[in-house]
């Protein structure tokens, strides 16, 4: 293997590990777990309807993971499954007013930093760098599957 390379291989690696650190250093701050901050974020953060299993595809999580956190937030009441017209099972997940309130007060904040953490990238290099992502991910996705 190229040396040059293997130390941006080890770069890449070692930002995406530093980066999932400072999202459990906030999902600790904010005294939930750090798959909930995924969750919390499509929940606080868009108008769209996602069920449990839009979670899993769009999170990249476990199902069991998402039916684990999901579950505890509706002991909560923070959320609540509400069925689709027109489907067999299908189930949105909603927030309740509870829900909101908890997530505003304690997780949206965490929102807010990504926020202004971008608000001072130069546009271009941040869709370099999406564009360069996104690239190297599908073709390692290829790599490991062999498609």
């Amino acid at each position: 293997m190229d040396g040059q390379v293997k130390r941006q291989i080890d770069v890449i690696n070692q930002l995406i590990k530093e980066l999932n650190s400072l999202y459990h250093i906030a999902a600790v701050k904010s005294g939930v777990s750090d798959g909930e901050i995924c969750v919390w974020s499509m929940l606080l953060t868009t108008d769209k309807e996602y069920s449990q299993q839009d979670l899993c595809e769009l999170l990249f999580l476990p199902k069991q993971t998402i039916n684990s956190i999901i579950s505890g937030l509706i002991k909560k009441g923070y959320v609540f499954l509400e069925h689709v017209p027109g489907t067999r099972n299908r189930k949105v997940i909603r927030l309740s007013d509870e829900g909101r309130n908890y997530g505003e007060k304690n997780i949206m904040w965490i929102f807010e930093a990504e926020q202004h953490a971008m608000e001072d990238a130069d546009p271009r290099e941040v869709c370099t760098l999406i564009s360069m992502l996104e690239k190297y991910i599908n073709k390692l996705k290829s790599e490991f599957t062999g498609n």
